[in-house]
């Protein structure tokens, strides 16, 4: 549903022909601990609300639609608003204050919006932007991946940087790792037989990530990294750090598929398999 779970103020005052193709939206920074598995980790995410949820906000609109953002930093720390190719590190959202934005896109894809610290991405700050496919059928899914004790030493700045050694614990998908991921319906496919569908995926992680589809090629439509992409059939898709991709799937068998990072450890819970990044496609008669 287009921006429907989304905080949205729109003044009627303002619903005039020039107004039409504006979206006003409201976002908080938050920065909390959050159990994960049978622990508590420090998290940071843009969320709805000013309580703490892994899974980012995601937007979707149309190009050259202009979003008008209020973000509310809850934490005692400043964060930023960066978004790739769009607005650029350093612009300043004070702890316990608020900044607007004003950003257009012009042309479809997949981008990233994230706080731009060590103490917003590092621990999750990054969300997605799907501009071009709001009369789709569309799916989401954002990669990460963390280290309890490494979470909480970036969210308390005793550290700045990941280590070379990172070792993370816990893999995700819109802040969920699996059997989880299934409860979610961004991540978890549902479609009907014959349906064609877009997913939007991001790498918001520290390492890379390699997503293979069970039963399915998908057709890749836009990449922030590699446009020498673009028109790849695969079931196989590379995600290096940072990088978006948007594919298209054509639901042209029935069944259930698992969706999953092809690397082993990423298919854990602290260490137990299975879980982590893996998701389900399941199309119906």
């Amino acid at each position: 549903m287009r921006l429907g779970i989304y905080m949205v103020i729109l003044a009627s005052s303002l619903l005039t022909t020039n107004m039409l193709n504006a979206l006003d939206v409201v976002l908080f920074i938050n920065k909390d601990f959050v159990e994960v598995g049978a622990e508590w980790a420090s998290a940071s995410a843009f969320n709805l609300t000013d309580s703490i949820k892994m899974k980012n906000a995601i937007l979707e609109l149309e190009p050259n639609e202009q979003l008008n953002l209020s973000i509310y930093n809850t934490d005692s720390l400043d964060h930023t608003l960066t978004v790739n190719g769009i607005l650029e590190s350093n612009n300043i959202i004070p702890a316990f204050s608020n900044a607007q934005f004003t950003l257009q896109f012009s042309g479809s894809g997949t981008y990233r919006y994230y706080s731009d610290v060590s103490y917003g991405k590092l621990i999750g700050a990054s969300g997605i932007i799907l501009v071009g496919h709001t009369n789709a059928k569309c799916f989401f899914w954002n990669l990460f991946e963390m280290n309890v004790d490494l979470s909480n030493q970036l969210a308390n700045q005793e550290v700045t940087d990941l280590p070379i050694d990172f070792q993370p614990e816990y893999f995700f998908i819109n802040g969920n790792y699996f059997p989880n991921t299934i409860a979610d319906t961004d991540t978890y496919v549902e479609v009907q037989l014959g349906d064609t569908v877009i997913i939007s995926i991001l790498n918001s992680g520290n390492m890379e990530h390699v997503l293979h589809f069970h039963g399915f090629h998908v057709e890749v439509l836009h990449s922030n990294h590699y446009q020498n992409r673009v028109g790849w059939i695969k079931d196989s898709l590379p995600l290096d750090v940072g990088s978006t991709i948007t594919v298209q799937l054509i639901a042209d068998q029935e069944g259930i598929y698992p969706v999953h990072d092809h690397n082993l450890i990423a298919v854990t819970n602290a260490g137990i398999y299975i879980g982590g990044m893996l998701t389900q496609i399941k199309v119906l008669p």
